[in-house]
């Protein structure tokens, strides 16, 4: 019998890859444009919820293709192999013989087995780690992807009208390129000079809206 997975354990376990995947997006973004991650700290609902945003798309990809395999295999490959080896006798005798290849005759113990199924686990649980720090490698390629598209538009001065932000910094109105808001406070990049402003978002800023968004 199967158990029963534990919600409050499913729900830390999703939390936990969210926040990291999260994470590493916003890492990646905020060392390819130098800003401060102290200065731009954000809050746990941010992080969780931009975690959200950016695992949607690469998640609903994998259960696609998770689920065309499985309908391939179990819809095409097994019946068609359960139907050759029902197909004749000298076709069983040759599945047996390569399961026999690969397997043996000889009878396993129940100490052989418990350490098999131990080994099993270990692969399983190394392959699952293997995973998780590759997808966090994706996601931080991501963040740093989606800086360096910024900054490039920046320099070709090819930004869309609603990412330019009005700040007032030091009594004065300023012209920035809008980079990121943590949970206190935001960075833009001026474009003459090329300098990063960090403000609090206490400030405030405006932008003008894009009609044709």
């Amino acid at each position: 019998m199967r158990k029963q997975i534990d919600s409050a354990i499913l729900l830390a376990v999703c939390t936990a890859l969210l926040y990291s995947w999260s994470t590493a997006n916003y890492h990646g973004f905020l060392t390819t444009v130098n800003l401060d991650s102290d200065m731009m700290e954000r809050s746990f609902h941010q992080v969780i919820y931009s975690g959200l945003i950016i695992s949607f798309r690469p998640i609903m990809l994998v259960i696609f293709l998770l689920t065309s395999a499985l309908f391939v295999w179990s819809h095409g490959i097994l019946p068609t192999y359960i139907d050759y080896v029902r197909a004749s006798f000298k076709a069983k005798r040759k599945m047996i013989k390569v399961r026999q290849y690969w397997i043996g005759k000889r009878v396993t113990l129940t100490i052989e087995k418990n350490e098999k199924v131990r080994f099993n686990r270990f692969g399983l649980y190394s392959l699952y780690g293997v995973i998780f720090i590759l997808s966090l490698v994706y996601f931080e390629e991501q963040g740093q992807q989606k800086a360096e598209n910024i900054i490039e538009k920046h320099y070709l001065n090819k930004n869309i009208p609603n990412s330019i932000i009005n700040v007032v910094i030091n009594k004065k109105e300023t012209l920035l390129l809008y980079l990121a808001c943590g949970s206190k406070n935001c960075a833009g990049i001026e474009r003459k000079s090329n300098r990063i402003f960090y403000f609090s978002q206490a400030n405030g800023y405006s932008f003008t809206l894009d009609k044709e968004m």
